[in-house]
């Protein structure tokens, strides 16, 4: 009988609980160990000089806050033919908010184009669930959030990993873009395979050129397959919406130049939350996460996560609408962003 209450005694549960620390430490380090050698391999393996953009560009990273047990863990996810980078000044906005925040690195991205033509969105999406692993070590909160196309994986990833996240979030995700030119994109793609299928290059088209916001992180070519790939995602993120339960911010640009405005609206519309939100910030580019005002982006999603991710699930807010105060834009942004568009 001693035995046995000794076994449930208090210095029997904090040895179970320091095996299962030690244990999910091990687990995090492991897991964060594969996603930083598969970056450096595919890096060295795929390095184009003066192409390539630094290594710290595309290095997925894990930020904890100063404190013993984080507010909840967020997994960020970048956009198209983008890096981690993109979401990193996002992910110190929280973390000093106190979230333990894991940027992944989507596969194929933060090397070279070549590394992203032959990668079928299931890895980019899989590399979203690992960062959830990575967090799920260090809290049982876990909230996507994800700008761009980054969003729209984040949305499939509240469809299909509703028992392990909490809350999601998306910004200026596509459900529509500007440039109608990448209907024609499955077309050209099956092409391409047609004439390499009869060994015929001379008429391939397999890049095109990009013109990004932010040079210094997006790849200047964008592979067509990848593309192709792009479109698939926005149509089953379209397709899926109505199955998500979780809370749900939308955050969409006014006058985003590359994603159609109209994205944002319909996602909220189509989600089958009870709990969601749609903010709309007055803007005139796309990539509203990083530069001026970015600052009111990252307190409405600090706002959100604080609403709806810290607080237990039987307390957890029913939807509201905020009331957002539209932001000036300047003339020389405007221009910047049209040009970049």
């Amino acid at each position: 009988m001693a035995e046995a209450q000794d076994e449930r005694g208090p210095f029997a549960r904090m040895l179970r609980r320091l095996e299962t620390a030690l244990a999910r430490r091990r687990a995090r380090q492991a897991l964060v160990e594969e996603d930083l050698r598969a970056f450096e391999d595919a890096y060295a393996r795929h390095y184009v000089p003066g192409e390539t953009k630094p290594p710290e560009v595309g290095r997925p990273f894990l930020l904890r806050p100063r404190r013993l047990r984080p507010r909840g863990g967020v997994v960020l996810a970048h956009g198209f033919l983008a890096a981690p980078l993109e979401v990193r000044a996002l992910g110190e906005a929280l973390c000093r908010a106190g979230y333990a925040v894991y940027g992944v690195r989507l596969a194929g991205h933060g090397t070279a184009p070549e590394d992203l033509a032959p990668r079928p969105w299931e890895e980019w999406h899989a590399s979203l669930e690992r960062g959830v692993s990575i967090l799920e070590t260090l809290t049982d909160r876990v909230a996507l959030c994800g700008f761009s196309i980054g969003g729209c994986l984040s949305l499939l990833g509240a469809a299909r990993m509703s028992e392990r996240v909490s809350a999601v979030v998306s910004i200026c995700a596509p459900l529509y873009v500007r440039r109608y030119s990448i209907r024609l994109v499955p077309s050209i793609v099956g092409i391409n395979s047609l004439l390499r299928r009869v060994g015929v290059d001379r008429f391939r088209w397999d890049y095109v050129e990009n013109h990004p916001e932010n040079q210094h992180i997006n790849y200047v070519r964008n592979p067509l397959t990848a593309a192709k790939e792009l479109v698939t995602i926005m149509a089953e993120t379209e397709r899926l919406l109505p199955t998500i339960t979780i809370p749900a911010l939308v955050i969409q640009a006014s006058r985003d130049t590359t994603v159609h405005p109209d994205s944002g609206p319909d996602i909220f519309g189509r989600l089958g939350s009870p709990r969601k939100e749609l903010t709309i910030f007055e803007r005139g580019r796309h990539g509203i996460v990083n530069g001026e005002g970015s600052d009111e982006v990252f307190a409405r999603v600090e706002q959100f996560l604080g609403q709806s991710l810290h607080l237990p699930r039987e307390r957890r807010p029913a939807v509201a609408l905020p009331q957002q105060e539209p932001v000036a834009v300047s003339d020389t942004e405007e221009s910047r962003a049209l040009s970049a568009g």
